[in-house]
This record gives structure tokens, sequence and C-alpha cells, in this order.
């Protein structure tokens, strides 16, 4: 690897898991991250409710090299890469655990409506995974204001589950608790199309309900 890779690193990446090499590999916690790098700066976004985020956002300059990632000219990395490809990204985390997947967001994700509105409403959501398009879930979705939403399958929480809604290098995304990142892709009529990414992307449906 060239002492100088940035190019490497640039666009628009989300998180699809964290895991740790000493549990079982059938945990994989939804991450909620986004990050772009874009000529030797970064932004990183997490969810602000998330306990995990000591802050919900930073950006500054970084450096990639030696197959880690240097931060603001620190001598010490913040973070080493496993794995980066075309379309994944591979963090270490300390003593193999709290390993970081993330997902490159082709521009294809980029939303394509701008009158996608949420706030107010209540969707019918849809969710298929992609590579077993027979296995179908259904949920209702009640967005009551632009940090609670209602899941009719959730009853627990009080008074709701919590979201956030931001948007970075044209994409539209959506964090909420419990669940993997989503992608607001386009809308058509009453439906809003999403795509979320996890151990495999999942597309999601909501249809605007009366």
């Amino acid at each position: 690897m060239s002492c100088n890779s940035n190019r490497k690193l640039e666009g628009t990446w989300i998180g699809a898991y964290s895991y740790s090499e000493n549990v079982d590999s059938s945990m994989s916690l939804p991450l909620r991250t986004l990050v772009t790098f874009e000529n030797d700066k970064y932004f990183a976004k997490n969810f602000k409710y998330d306990y995990r985020s000591e802050r919900d956002y930073e950006k500054g300059t970084y450096k990639f090299k030696w197959n880690k990632i240097f931060h603001n000219s620190d001598n010490e990395f913040a973070y080493e890469v496993a794995i980066i490809n075309t379309d994944s990204l591979v963090l270490k985390g300390n003593d193999g655990s709290n390993n970081a997947v993330l997902k490159k967001l082709n521009d294809s994700l980029k939303n394509q409506s701008k009158n996608v509105k949420l706030v107010g409403k209540r969707f019918l959501s849809k969710s298929v995974k992609n590579t077993d398009l027979n296995k179908v879930a259904y949920d209702t979705l009640n967005f009551v204001n632009d940090s609670i939403l209602i899941k009719k399958s959730d009853k627990t929480r009080n008074p709701g589950t919590r979201w956030e809604r931001f948007k970075q290098n044209g994409f539209d995304i959506i964090f909420m608790e419990m669940e993997i990142p989503l992608i607001i892709r386009n809308k058509d009529k009453n439906k809003i199309y999403l795509t979320g990414f996890h151990k495999k992307r999942y597309e999601i449906e909501l249809t605007e309900l009366k």
C-alpha cells in the first residue's frame, strides 16, 4: 500500500453491524454511524441517542496509510483497517471486540425526491431481504414528531422509539433505536422506498396510511 492512500477511502460509508471475535458470530449489532471521506477531510455522524456515542458528529482531516486511519495529523492512529474493497470497510476494535463493518454508498442511493415527509404521518412498513424475497416483515410506524416514533410491533417502549433524520453528501438517512440505518431513496405517490444494510441488503417500502 502506498504511503498516502486516501483515495481508497473516498466516498460515504454507512454502518452495517459491529461484532466481537470472541463472541458468537450471530451477535452482530446494528451500527448507526455514517462517515464521508473527501479531499483529505472526513465527516462522521453517529446516532445522537446511542449510548455508545460520546457525541453525535465530528469532522476534521485524515490520512490513510499503513492500513491505519490517522485523524487531524495526530501521531496516534484512530482506526486500524482490517478489510477495504469496493463496497466494504472493516475497522478493527480493541482486542478483537467492537469490530465495525461499513458499506460504501453508491450514488444511486441518493434521494431522488425532494418532498419526503415523515413527521406526523403513519406508514405500513414492508421489509424484504434482497437475497430471500419470500421472507417479508411488516410493521406499522407512526412518526409522532422529529424524535419519537411508535412501532406497532414494540409496545414496551414508552413513549416510543427514538429516531433522527439527517442529510449528508446527498444521502437522506434515518437512524432509529434497535434498527439498522436506513437510506431514503425515492418517493412515488404514497410510497417511500428505503434501503438498509446489515449482513445482507434490505429493501424497505413505506406505504402511507390515512
